[in-house]
């Protein structure tokens, strides 16, 4: 069997890498673990907070634009046309039933067309703005009524008509008598909304 033999320039080289090996050991487990570590987390918590910083300071630096935006949108919230111009629901109320009647004056002969009965409403689902609701009930003919709803809905503020229902009244005409078209039966919900913001809606 062959005898391996060191060399005293082979005990050196070895010597050296046992050193570098036990000092590599000693810093990590001793230097860098304990000291070095937290201090680069420590400088990454800086440069973290730093960027933070900065970004507040942008945003600091943008608020009289912000504002200034804001003012301006308030001030077009308050002259936009679209909302109902009452403070209340009840006022809001009255004045839908006010529309109603004035358009049914404007758009038809009372002989054709008449408000049989109109009640404010206070069930429905919220609504990010909060909703006012008359329910109406007309006699009319064909004609009167549609320019009457036509009138409603084009106008501003803006008003909307659902759950419209239109009954066909079925009268007795004798033999020989002159027939006269009847007056529909019209049911419908009118409804605008208010300007204050209502519940928030998910």
């Amino acid at each position: 069997m062959a005898r391996l033999e060191l060399r005293p320039k082979d005990g050196r080289l070895l010597a050296v890498a046992l050193l570098l090996i036990v000092l590599l050991t000693i810093y990590v487990f001793g230097v860098h673990w304990w000291f070095v570590s937290p201090h680069l987390e420590f400088y990454g918590q800086m440069d973290d907070l730093r960027e933070q910083q900065q970004r507040y300071a942008r945003v600091i630096s943008e608020r009289p634009t912000i504002e200034q935006k804001l003012a301006e949108v308030r001030a077009y919230e308050q002259g936009n046309q679209a909302f109902l111009a009452e403070p209340d629901a009840n006022a809001a109320s009255a004045g839908l039933i006010t529309r109603l009647r004035q358009a049914q004056t404007d758009q038809s002969d009372p002989k054709r067309c008449s408000v049989v009965s109109n009640t404010p409403y206070s069930g429905g689902q919220e609504e990010r703005y909060k909703q006012v609701v008359v329910q109406a009930r007309l006699r009319c003919d064909l004609e009167s009524l549609a320019a009457i709803l036509y009138d409603l809905e084009n106008g501003k503020p803006y008003l909307f008509i659902d759950q419209l229902m239109i009954y066909k009244q079925q009268t007795y005409v004798p033999p020989g008598a002159k027939r006269v078209a009847s007056p529909l039966d019209v049911r419908f919900n009118l409804s605008g909304y208010l300007r204050e913001p209502g519940k928030e809606v998910p």
